[in-house]
């Protein structure tokens, strides 16, 4: 109980400050916009840089967390493509949207900001966060492309991870690591102030986009969003640490990070993508919503367990 009074109070009372200026008229929408950018432009790839550039080379718990999370993923990803278009009559690229959004969890803005604060949780997540970026985001942007645009379109979704922000800061940081380079002084200082800024903004910016966005009556697709809750509350969590039980992996941290990067809600990033679509985005805008809120229990939940 410790835990949630000193981390997870703090978490959620920012979210709140966020919400109480978006209702209040303090900030709009676009407020939330220009923070989300700056946080995903600037301030968080500052921070995994830093966090990556002292790092030790990947190491058996790594790839143990790092392949617990990507096979759970993989099998939510394509049964949950493959099932919702028989269980509720979808088309490909809204099955696709429906796999995505109980996959994709939101990391950057809820995730990140409680395992920085989190003594030992910060690696294990940011290898956690780097298997998503790369291959979640890539196979899921796939499934969610019009047929057809074909081939093209399904190379371009790959390759476009590598153009993220967020992904190039960690890359750049493991590199720098692999290169023996110190990172010290005021280059050490620079990273670390504005690194230090995106935790504090993004869990801000979300309660802001919270408040002012108009999300839709959940009623209207109520079966849809309680399989995409269900998936991703639920199934997801539990293959993801059955397969890290399976490894062996023993190690508190690294099952913390694990249990927190499968338990927070679906991320933004998922209506972004259903948006540029045009597809699904009632059912996604609700998800997020709902598993937010679903979401102070089970991250409540874990830190009570593991931190």
């Amino acid at each position: 109980m410790d835990a949630v009074i000193s981390t997870a109070l703090p978490v959620f009372g920012i979210i709140a400050a966020g919400l109480i200026a978006g209702r209040f008229g303090f900030m709009n929408l676009g407020d939330s916009q220009a923070l989300n950018k700056f946080v995903f432009r600037f301030a968080m790839p500052a921070a995994l840089f830093g966090l990556t550039a002292n790092a030790t080379p990947p190491g058996a718990a790594d790839v143990a967390i790092a392949l617990s999370y990507g096979v759970a993923a993989f099998v939510i990803l394509i049964g949950g493509y493959l099932l919702t278009q028989r269980m509720f009559s979808l088309t490909k690229p809204e099955a696709g949207a429906h796999a995505f959004s109980s996959t994709l969890g939101n990391a950057v803005f809820l995730g990140l900001p409680i395992a920085l604060s989190i003594e030992g949780w910060a690696r294990p997540f940011i290898v956690l966060m780097l298997v998503e970026g790369i291959a979640v985001i890539a196979i899921g942007a796939a499934l969610m492309a019009p047929r057809k645009e074909g081939g093209k379109n399904l190379l371009g979704y790959f390759s476009g991870p590598a153009r993220n922000p967020l992904v190039l800061g960690m890359v750049a940081g493991f590199l720098y690591s692999a290169l023996g380079l110190p990172l010290t002084g005021p280059f050490e200082t620079f990273f670390s102030l504005l690194g230090r800024a995106a935790g504090p903004t993004a869990l801000f910016s979300m309660g802001l986009f919270l408040a002012t966005h108009q999300f839709p009556p959940i009623a209207q697709a109520a079966g849809r969003v309680s399989s995409i809750a269900i998936l991703k509350l639920i199934v997801l969590p539990i293959i993801a640490l059955g397969v890290a039980y399976l490894l062996q992996v023993n190690d508190p941290a690294y099952l913390g990070a694990l249990a927190l990067f499968v338990f927070v809600p679906s991320g933004v990033g998922c209506f972004i993508m259903a948006s540029q679509y045009g597809i699904y985005q009632t059912e996604t805008a609700a998800a997020i919503s709902v598993t937010t809120i679903l979401s102070v229990l089970t991250i409540s939940g874990v830190l009570i367990v593991f931190a």
